[in-house]
């Protein structure tokens, strides 16, 4: 029996090979009170740093392979990173709380996430909390130790699957091999909407539950 799934078409296009499942690893933490502060505070700015030295390599090879244009959504994350508000309320919430870097972290950015998804009469406003969570995401991984999957080293024809797929794994596609995406989630205007109309890889978003 065939299932249709039905989704938003982000990219025109038709493409048939193996599903390549995207799976995101755990970045599950406990929230543990710490009396080191200073610490946790250097553990956040080393996060921060190796999260800051991945995006501009990311961003380098974007360049190569988008355009200046494309690429300028890493020049927002890399904004987000160097942000001295949000590194301050982290830290700030760091001490307060005497709680550790990953608690810190994610207090503060789901509180703009949840601003920027708020804003229902400012649909491109919106799609910037994923912006955020695409950076949020990276610099927890750091404080984790947890290696994030990297779409670069797909070396066979595949369609690639995913819940989401953040801006740096859509420019670290290699059009060569993946021939398309299909997401659960996404906007028509998010930004990895857009690179893969960029890449000219077609892509379908917003199918709920392609990853089953």
């Amino acid at each position: 029996m065939t299932e249709m799934l039905k989704g938003i078409a982000a990219s025109d296009g038709v493409a048939v090979a193996k599903a390549y499942l995207l799976v995101q690893p755990d970045l599950s933490f406990e929230t543990v009170t710490v009396a080191d502060t200073n610490a946790e505070e250097a553990r956040l700015d080393v996060a921060l740093q190796a999260a800051q030295d991945e995006l501009s390599v990311i961003r380098e090879n974007a360049v190569e392979s988008l355009g200046e244009e494309a690429a300028a959504v890493f020049d927002a994350h890399l904004m987000v990173l160097a942000d001295p508000e949000m590194i301050s309320q982290v830290k700030e919430t760091i001490r307060a709380k005497q709680t550790n870097a990953e608690t810190g972290l994610k207090e503060v950015t789901d509180m703009f996430i949840t601003i920027f998804e708020g804003m229902e009469d400012n649909p491109y406003m919106q799609e910037r909390a994923a912006d955020i969570r695409d950076v949020a995401k990276r610099v927890l991984a750091h404080l984790l130790g947890v290696k994030l999957p990297n779409p670069a080293t797909i070396n066979e024809e595949s369609i690639v699957i995913a819940h989401d797929l953040t801006p740096s794994d859509t420019a670290q596609l290699n059009k060569q091999f993946v021939k398309a995406f299909v997401t659960n989630i996404c906007g028509r205007t998010s930004h990895s909407a857009i690179l893969s109309r960029t890449l000219d890889i077609a892509a379908v978003i917003g199918t709920n539950d392609i990853t089953k």
